[in-house]
């Protein structure tokens, strides 16, 4: 928790985000409609950041609206018009203005101990994935596959514990986005182009599952 804590480069690194390349039409026009909305907010403009993946998504991250960021996928920004991608930019900035990145980071911490047990399962069946000798990864295998069971419990849980937190504050950043832009149109025509792509807003990412809570759509 205290390294997530250190800023939004973890987080950002994770997912492979990089800095907008203002020669590129769609990348230019995210970062006026940010600086746009951090005006509507009156918050300081933030970071901006685009993740390579194809899938429509978004998240905002940092410790305070200070040194806060927010990352949009190259889908997102191919898939919406300026109207419904205002209307994702103002729902994150809701949870910059809300505090809720606090609140996710300290989540992808706690939930992180909670899964750790199915992590070892899961890294000591995959080490074994080359080994030819049978006899003796046969125990290791079940050992780490008696921890993967397991650790579905903790899993089960840490979902459940994330779309509890993140019902009501998913409902009150739909809101605010709402009051920022002054156009219902523009979130709710976003909600229907995330809704009707082929593959949802599903991150191809092995932390997508530790950082579900931080995304716009079901990651």
């Amino acid at each position: 928790t205290h390294s997530w804590f250190a800023g939004a480069s973890q987080v950002l690194a994770s997912t492979g985000a990089q800095a907008p390349d203002l020669r590129d039409p769609l990348e230019k026009q995210f970062v006026n409609v940010v600086e746009e909305m951090a005006i509507a907010a009156g918050l300081p403009v933030p970071g901006t950041f685009v993740v390579p993946d194809s899938d429509p998504n978004a998240f905002a991250v940092g410790r305070d609206p200070a040194h806060a960021s927010i990352a949009v996928t190259r889908g997102l920004l191919e898939s919406l018009d300026r109207d419904e991608l205002q209307g994702v930019i103002g729902h994150e900035f809701s949870h910059i203005l809300n505090g809720d990145m606090r609140l996710n980071i300290r989540m992808i911490g706690v939930l992180a101990g909670i899964v750790f047990v199915g992590s070892i399962g899961e890294f000591l069946m995959r080490s074994q994935r080359n080994v030819r000798d049978s006899k003796a990864t046969l125990p290791i295998i079940a050992a780490g596959l008696a921890l993967l069971l397991i650790g579905y419990v903790g899993l089960f849980f840490a979902r459940l514990i994330k779309a509890a937190v993140s019902r009501q504050r998913e409902f009150l950043a739909d809101a605010s986005s709402v009051q920022f832009t002054r156009n219902p149109d523009g979130i709710a025509g976003a909600l229907d182009q995330i809704r009707s792509s082929p593959a949802g807003a599903a991150i191809a990412n092995r932390y997508a599952e530790e950082m579900s809570h931080l995304f716009f759509g079901q990651a």
